[in-house]
């Protein structure tokens, strides 16, 4: 994908960069030193990216599906059982009261009436004017018990979204954006015409994936799994190639091939663009499927990019 030049133009790496995330605010900041991502995880829900110019229709199935929502912070557990295939999912709200993980049952916003003498047991030895006794009710609405709660019970007080921790799992995978690997190398000149072989020239869990982190917050915890879905690889002239794997490491024995799975032929020498070069960025598009209490769903993580600046040159051929 590059042209011979008569003058070499060494190619230098451009400092790494993060796509914009598509949610309220970016969550990925990118070190310009490592390329590594510090915030990785965007929120859930948003099915497009904008902006994106190249064609999902030759993408997998996979990868064109919009990430499902962050789960809920509810969770119920059955009585006995303390694995997490027994935790289900419950509205945080009914018509008895407001959800509560750590007693699991709804708790009513408004203290029984009458309340307990002060001598109850339900008081659990406080004084009448700290706090109240508040019903206590199973998930299907039925009065099992009663409890003593310092303030009313809060919706907001449910915990985070099983999504949510799924965010922290995937920060703690510290993804970063690929080397690049390409034939012919930036550090050399390219030609016109000459096939150009694009790679992943690190793969590896947090370049390429898979790789698995657990997490918990609350009473929730939750597996994640980041992969990447494809990489699309902005070759400078206005052409993009998207690629669903690592591509193929170039050998000296494949000659003048070009790349089974992963490349590009430039058709114009880079002497008109700024610099006189290419600017090839790659940007990794991973995607996350997390699961725990019960649920289970996707995330989108922020793109991650890497670039280099290549020349490419017309091949001359001197006649004595």
């Amino acid at each position: 994908m590059r042209r011979l030049v008569i003058a070499i133009l060494s190619a230098a790496l451009i400092l790494p960069w993060a796509a914009p995330a598509f949610g309220t605010e970016p969550r990925c900041a990118v070190s310009r030193d490592t390329g590594k991502c510090l915030i990785t995880a965007t929120d859930p829900g948003t099915p497009e990216r904008p902006g994106r110019s190249v064609d999902d229709s030759a993408a997998p199935a996979a990868d064109r599906k919009p990430a499902t929502g962050p789960g809920s912070p509810c969770i119920w557990e059955g009585e006995g059982q303390s694995t997490s295939e027994m935790k289900k999912p419950v509205p945080c709200t009914s018509d008895r009261g407001i959800w509560s993980n750590q007693h699991n049952c709804y708790l009513s916003p408004a203290p029984v009436e009458p309340q307990p003498p002060p001598t109850a047991p339900e008081w659990n030895g406080h004084p009448p004017d700290e706090g109240a006794i508040h019903a206590c009710y199973n998930v299907a609405d039925l009065l099992t018990g009663t409890l003593w709660l310092v303030s009313p019970p809060d919706a907001a007080d449910a915990g985070p979204t099983p999504g949510e921790v799924a965010q922290i799992a995937v920060e703690r995978m510290n993804l970063r954006a690929i080397e690049i690997g390409m034939s012919p190398d930036p550090d050399g000149p390219g030609v016109v015409a000459l096939p150009t072989w694009l790679w992943v020239q690190d793969p590896g869990e947090q370049t390429f994936g898979p790789i698995t982190r657990t997490a918990s917050a609350g009473s929730v915890s939750v597996s994640a799994t980041a992969r990447v879905e494809r990489i699309v690889w902005d070759m400078g002239d206005g052409t993009q190639v998207v690629c669903t794997g690592p591509g193929t490491p170039f050998e000296s024995r494949f000659a003048r091939q070009a790349s089974p799975d992963c490349g590009h032929t430039y058709t114009r020498e880079s002497g008109y663009r700024p610099g006189q070069e290419y600017t090839v960025t790659a940007t990794s598009e991973w995607v996350v499927d997390w699961e725990g209490a019960g649920q289970s769903g996707s995330l989108d993580v922020d793109d991650l990019s890497r670039s280099v600046q290549v020349s490419v040159g017309e091949a001359q051929v001197l006649v004595n």
